[in-house]
């Protein structure tokens, strides 16, 4: 009993710590990529802006046929054999290979078919990325399958440090849309040598089928719940600079980009860790209750507050970051950032379809939602770039009634845990955005609003937020308490 108890707690330090190092990482990453991104704004047009996102939109709709996320499959496996290991980059690599060639065929092709010659010179070289990333397959997934995610959170940021580097170096050398393109190639080249250099004890070149099967099933699968998102969001771009043109694309793609990096790198993060984990217990013991409850409570505890505050200071925070050209796009980056707000209401179903062996279901319900969403998408660019971000929002109830009565199966939870943990994160939410939603309201709600001033309301925020943790007794405060004490903050 005390050896069980004395392994339950080293796990949890465990993933303390791996928790600490993603996190860690991703921080340095997001002040480059948005620095960066602030930089080459100053220095590109939002049509010049459009045309990549035109591009990286195209390649988008293509990857749809190469999103068997096969590094998730090799986390996921109980016994995970050499040949299985071979056999996964096998796959990946075929499927790289396929999506470089169409690309570069397409970037020959692409002056005439999308009618913007930049379009098709940013293909030509961003064709390039797939042949090099095939290679961190196994050793980054490898490095996932065991939770170094020391490595990985050096690497990761390593990556965007690198293609932000080049970014900005190209664009200020006057390459346009292209520095973006030269920036992409930058981070994969990174990521492919130092996962090699890092994993180098899973680094082979050795192919194999053996097991193909399960494999394969288990990528259509997940290119038809993950590739359809991703479809139904590149198809978007494209229809927008269609419908609106490449100026209002390249003012949305701000938007989308500020929206998907809060996502992708403090949601993206912490599940990824919490799926490792997840996947842990599953094997060891067929229960997901616990670590899926409190990853879903510490996760939209701090991720709502973050998502509802930057939506009501998004006009100051997109002129200080972009400048005055791109305010436009303050009022689209609100209503996505309310859309995902929804969406955490489901936080983390991809993880528990997947362990239970459910994506066939997740693929019906992922179908509907890139319908339902891709229509409303199309209806709102109709009327401006404003409804077409508001529609990302009634697909996100989409999504929650179709999800949220399954939570509960799945994860072995009752309506009973999940209002406990809504009700706590609103709670947080609205003490931690109350001092920057009354400073903007009192400032009619103008991106001019002094800097000074909101640099103080979000400390207030941030000093209710942790008042409020710690009266509610949430978990994280037991997190944050010992960090505190030890900077001196509190006393112990």
């Amino acid at each position: 009993m005390r050896a069980s108890f004395e392994g339950a707690g080293a796990l949890r330090k465990s993933v303390r710590k791996s928790v600490a190092w993603a996190y860690a990482g991703q921080a340095i990453s997001v002040v480059a990529a948005l620095g960066a991104s602030a930089i080459v704004a100053r220095l590109l047009t939002p049509a010049e802006m459009g045309v990549f996102a035109v591009a990286l939109a195209t390649i988008g709709a293509l990857q749809i046929a190469t999103q068997f996320d096969l590094g998730t499959f090799v986390t996921r496996e109980k016994v995970l054999a050499p040949a299985d290991l071979d056999s996964a980059f096998t796959m990946n690599a075929l499927l790289m290979v396929g999506l470089a060639a169409v690309t570069w065929l397409l970037g020959i092709a692409g002056a005439g078919f999308l009618g913007e010659p930049g379009v098709a010179q940013t293909l030509q070289l961003v064709a390039l990325g797939p042949l090099i990333q095939m290679f961190e397959f196994r050793p980054a997934a490898m490095l996932q399958r065991d939770m170094q995610f020391q490595w990985i959170s050096i690497v990761g940021t390593g990556k965007v440090v690198a293609g932000a580097i080049v970014s900005v170096v190209m664009a200020y050398a006057g390459y346009s849309y292209m520095s973006l393109a030269w920036g992409n190639l930058a981070y994969a080249g990174f990521g492919a040598l130092a996962y090699s250099l890092v994993g180098w004890r899973h680094v082979s070149l050795r192919p194999s089928l053996a097991n193909w099967r399960p494999i394969v099933t288990f990528g259509l699968r997940m290119m038809s719940i993950s590739g359809m998102a991703n479809l139904v969001v590149r198809l978007s771009d494209i229809l927008l600079g269609s419908l609106l043109g490449l100026a209002v694309l390249g003012l949305y793609s701000r938007a989308t980009s500020i929206a998907t990096m809060l996502w992708q790198n403090i949601y993206g993060t912490a599940t990824r860790v919490v799926f490792v984990q997840l996947a842990h217990d599953y094997r060891e013991t067929g229960e997901l209750r616990a670590t899926f409850l409190r990853g879903l409570q510490s996760i939209i505890a701090v991720i709502w507050p973050i998502q509802i505050g930057l939506a009501i200071l998004s006009g100051p925070a997109i002129l200080i970051l972009f400048g005055d050209q791109w305010t436009s796009a303050a009022l689209p980056l609100s209503l996505l950032l309310v859309a995902q707000f929804v969406n955490l209401s489901f936080g983390m179903n991809w993880e528990l379809f997947v362990l239970r062996d459910e994506t066939a279901r997740q693929t019906r319900f992922e179908f509907i939602r890139a319908v339902v969403g891709l229509v409303l998408f199309v209806g709102g660019c109709m009327i401006s770039m404003e409804a077409a971000a508001a529609s990302r929002i009634v697909e996100a109830f989409v999504g929650a009634v179709l999800y949220l009565p399954h939570m509960n199966r799945l994860a072995g939870t009752t309506n009973a845990d999940l209002i406990r943990v809504y009700g706590q994160s609103l709670v947080l939410t609205l003490a931690a955005i109350l001092p920057a939603g009354v400073l903007m309201l009192l400032h009619g709600w103008s991106a001019h609003t002094p800097f000074l001033l909101i640099v103080v309301s979000v400390a207030a925020g941030m000093v209710l937020w942790l008042i409020t943790l710690a009266a509610l007794d949430h978990p994280l405060w037991g997190e944050v308490r010992p960090l505190m004490a030890r900077v001196g903050l509190i006393r112990t």
